[in-house]
């Protein structure tokens, strides 16, 4: 039996569809969130993560502006939580990068902030900065390490964002473990430390446990036995 751990509590269904294909599932929050005071402005505004729009949005400390004209995200996810909140989106991509590049080639002219974590990384706004698009960040949540150490080793594990990559290598080394990476972000955080990767299709936890299943089943030898 195939170990797998998990660094984010898995939604039902991509539960259910680990357990379903014969998997030993471990699961742990390799992250905890803390939600910061925000003061939000109507100008465009970029979201990297469904965090940083629970924070602006669905946190009672902050205050969302009246109207903010365009929001600018990372993942379908995000999209559809900023929409839930009845917030206009004009643009969505897979990753950090590929929105900094949309954003250089479309919409120069504007103005931005950027409401992320305290552990964001630099891809963003380097790329809009290099260009010279004014941004501004504000921090809508911290992200905090929360530390677990695992005896047993594990087939592959899986990551949801650099910071959970960080936060597991605290108290644990990768060893023989596949790391399957939600996208290509995490992926490079990933690849510090190994070169044993393999890359959802889709940012989305229902994709990552796809690819667990299709990737195990073609490699049937356990690291456990």
């Amino acid at each position: 039996m195939k170990r797998l751990l998990s660094t984010k509590i898995l939604d039902p269904k991509a539960e259910a569809l680990l357990k379903g294909a014969g998997f030993f599932l471990q699961q742990y929050d390799a992250l905890e969130i803390e939600f910061m005071p925000v003061h939000m402005e109507s100008l465009p505004a970029i979201f990297s993560s469904r965090n940083a729009v629970k924070a602006c949005f669905g946190n009672p400390t902050a205050k969302p502006a009246e109207i903010v004209p365009e929001c600018f995200c990372v993942g379908n996810k995000t999209a559809s939580l900023l929409e839930q909140y009845g917030q206009r989106v004009i643009a969505q991509e897979a990753d950090a990068s590929r929105l900094a590049r949309l954003i250089v080639k479309k919409h120069a002219h504007k103005s931005f902030i950027y409401y992320c974590s305290d552990r964001r990384l630099d891809t963003l706004p380097d790329e809009l900065k290099a260009a010279g698009i004014p941004l501004e960040e504000r921090i809508a949540y911290k992200t905090k390490f929360r530390k677990q150490s695992f005896e047993n080793p594990f087939d592959g594990i899986l990551f949801f964002s650099p910071s959970g990559v960080q936060s597991f290598l605290e108290g644990n080394e990768l060893g023989d473990a596949w790391a399957l990476c939600i996208g290509s972000t995490t992926a490079g955080e990933a690849k510090k430390y190994t070169d044993k990767i393999k890359i959802a299709k889709q940012p989305e936890a229902m994709a990552l446990a796809e690819l667990a299943i299709q990737f195990f089943s073609k490699n049937t030898t356990d690291i456990h036995e």
